[in-house]
C-alpha cells in the first residue's frame, strides 16, 4: 500500500546563494571591468621568445625565436602575409641587423592595418625587433612610439590596448640605457596620453604604468648621476607649471603625473620600490625649493602622498614621513631673520595635514616629530606675524587627537601657548569647537583648562 502523503509541503534544500565569485571559466563583463583587470607590468614577466633564445650563438635573433613561435600559433590572413613578406630577411640576427630599415617598413605597414586578429604577434615583434638593434633602434624610436600609440588611443579592443601598452613598457625597458639619461623628449612624446589632452582614464593609466620603469631607473642611478632625474621631475614640474599659467583644465594631466609618479615609487604588496624614498624625497625637496605659490605642483605632491599612503604600510611609509618632516623642519627654520612670506611653509602644513588625517594617521607609527613639526610652523607664524591658516589649526586639532597620550602630554603645554594667545584669539574658538567636536572628552582634559582662561 503506496505511503500516504502528509499534506505538507517540504522546504527546499537548495542552498542559499551567497556572494562568492563564480567559477565558470566564460563569464560576461563589460568594457570597464575587463580594462580594470588589466595591468601594464613587463619588469616582472618574461618573454618566451627570451626563453626559447640559445644566447651562446651570435646569429640568434629574438626577432626570428618569436615569430617561428607566432606563425604557428597565429594563422590570420594578415599575419601569415607579413611572414612571407618579412621572413627572408630575418633568419639570423646579422641578417636583422643588415635589413633593419625594410623589417621596420614592413611591420609599420601591417600595424598601420589595425587588424585585430593580428595585432598581438606584430606588437610582439616590434618589441623583439628593438630588442634585436638595441641603441640602433633609436633611428626608428620615434615612428614606432607614434605608431603604437595612435593603435593604442583608437582601438575599441581591450585586447589590444594592452598589447599595445605592454609593447610600449618593453620598448621601455629595452632602451633604458638610451632613454634615462635625459627623459624629457620621451615626456613630451608621451604628455597628450598622459592627459594633456583629452583622453579616456584607462589609456592615461596605461600610459603612465609603461612609463614608470623609466623614471624609477632615474631614481636608481641618482646616488650615481643627479641629471636623469632631474631631468624628468623638472620637466613635469615646468609644464604643470606652465599649464597653470596658461589657465588650461589640467585636471587629467595632474592624475595622470600622480599615477606616473605613485607607480614608479611603490613596490610589490605594501611596501616601496628601493628606489622609491629617492624619488620622493626629491619630489618633495624640488617642489619646497621653488619660489611662486605653486598650487598645481602642491596638487601633484598632495596627490602622490594620498596615493602612497593608501598603497603603503605605517613601516614602508616610515622613510617618506621622516624625509618630509626634516624638510618641513628645515623650511621653517629657515625663515629666521626672514620676513618674506614663504609659500613652502604653506605648502608643509597642508602636507602634514595630509599625512595625519588620510586614513586617520594609520601610517604614523611615532606622533612626537609630528609635534614637533606642528610647534615649528606654529612658531614660524608667530615670529613672523602672521596668522595661522585655517588648514594648520584643523592639523593640529588632528595631531592632538591622534598621538598617545604618553607623547602629546609633554608637548601639550608649549603647542598651546603657541594657540592660545592674543594673536591666535580669532581662531581659537573655531579651533575649539573643531576639537570638541571630534573628542569631547580630549577636549575636557587637555583644552578646557586653556579655554576658559
Amino acid at each position: 500500500m503506496a505511503a500516504m502523503s502528509s499534506g505538507k509541503k517540504l522546504k527546499s534544500t537548495r542552498a542559499v546563494k551567497t556572494g562568492t565569485l563564480s567559477r565558470k571559466k566564460h563569464r560576461f563583463e563589460s568594457f570597464n571591468q575587463r580594462v580594470a583587470k588589466l595591468n601594464i607590468d613587463p619588469i616582472h614577466k618574461s618573454r618566451s621568445a627570451e626563453k626559447d633564445l640559445n644566447e651562446d650563438d651570435p646569429r640568434a635573433s629574438y626577432f626570428k625565436s618569436d615569430l617561428d613561435r607566432w606563425k604557428d600559433l597565429n594563422l590570420s590572413e594578415n599575419f601569415a602575409d607579413f611572414v612571407r613578406e618579412v621572413s627572408p630577411l630575418c633568419n639570423t640576427l646579422p641578417q636583422v641587423l643588415h635589413y633593419h630599415s625594410d623589417i621596420a617598413r614592413i611591420l609599420a605597414i601591417y600595424i598601420r592595418k589595425g587588424d585585430a586578429l593580428s595585432l598581438e604577434p606584430l606588437l610582439s615583434l616590434l618589441a623583439c625587433f628593438a630588442h634585436d638593434l638595441a641603441v640602433k633602434f633609436e633611428t626608428h624610436f620615434s615612428d614606432a612610439l607614434a605608431l603604437v600609440t595612435s593603435v593604442a588611443a583608437k582601438h575599441t579592443d581591450v585586447e589590444v590596448i594592452e598589447w599595445s601598452f605592454n609593447c610600449l613598457a618593453w620598448l621601455f625597458k629595452y632602451l633604458s640605457r638610451l632613454l634615462v639619461p635625459d627623459l624629457r623628449p620621451l615626456l613630451q612624446i608621451m604628455s597628450p596620453l598622459l592627459g594633456k589632452e583629452p583622453q579616456k582614464l584607462f589609456i592615461v593609466r596605461f600610459a603612465a604604468e609603461s612609463l614608470s620603469f623609466l623614471l624609477r631607473k632615474a631614481a636608481l642611478v641618482h646616488h650615481k648621476d643627479q641629471k636623469p632625474l632631474q631631468n624628468a621631475v623638472g620637466f613635469i614640474l615646468d609644464d604643470v607649471d606652465q599649464l597653470d599659467q596658461e589657465g588650461k583644465d589640467t585636471a587629467l594631466y595632474h592624475h595622470g603625473l600622480k599615477i606616473l609618479l605613485v607607480d614608479a615609487i611603490k613596490g610589490i604588496e605594501r611596501g616601496l620600490h628601493s628606489a622609491g624614498p629617492t624619488l620622493y624625497g626629491f619630489l618633495v625637496d624640488k617642489i619646497l625649493s621653488r619660489s611662486g605659490k605653486g598650487t598645481a605642483r602642491l596638487d601633484i605632491l598632495e596627490g602622490v602622498t594620498v596615493g602612497l599612503i593608501h598603497h603603503t604600510d605605517a613601516s614602508a611609509f616610515r622613510p617618506l614621513l621622516d624625509h618630509f618632516l626634516r624638510r618641513t623642519l628645515h623650511e621653517t627654520r629657515q625663515r629666521v631673520g626672514s620676513r618674506v612670506p614663504d609659500h613652502a611653509v604653506r605648502m608643509c602644513e597642508r602636507l602634514l595635514g595630509v599625512m595625519s588625517t588620510v586614513r586617520k594617521g594609520s601610517r604614523i607609527q611615532d606622533w612626537s616629530p609630528m609635534l614637533d613639526a606642528l610647534l615649528e610652523l606654529l612658531r614660524s607664524r608667530q615670529e613672523h606675524d602672521e596668522k595661522p591658516t585655517e588648514t594648520l589649526f584643523e592639523t593640529a586639532v588632528i595631531i592632538m587627537q591622534s598621538a598617545p597620550l604618553d607623547g602629546l602630554l609633554p608637548k601639550t603645554r608649549p603647542v598651546m601657548d603657541r594657540i592660545a594667545n592674543d594673536h591666535n584669539q580669532d581662531y581659537f574658538l573655531v579651533f575649539c569647537g573643531f576639537f570638541c567636536k571630534l573628542d569631547k572628552e580630549r577636549f575636557e582634559n587637555l583644552i578646557h583648562p586653556y579655554f576658559v582662561k
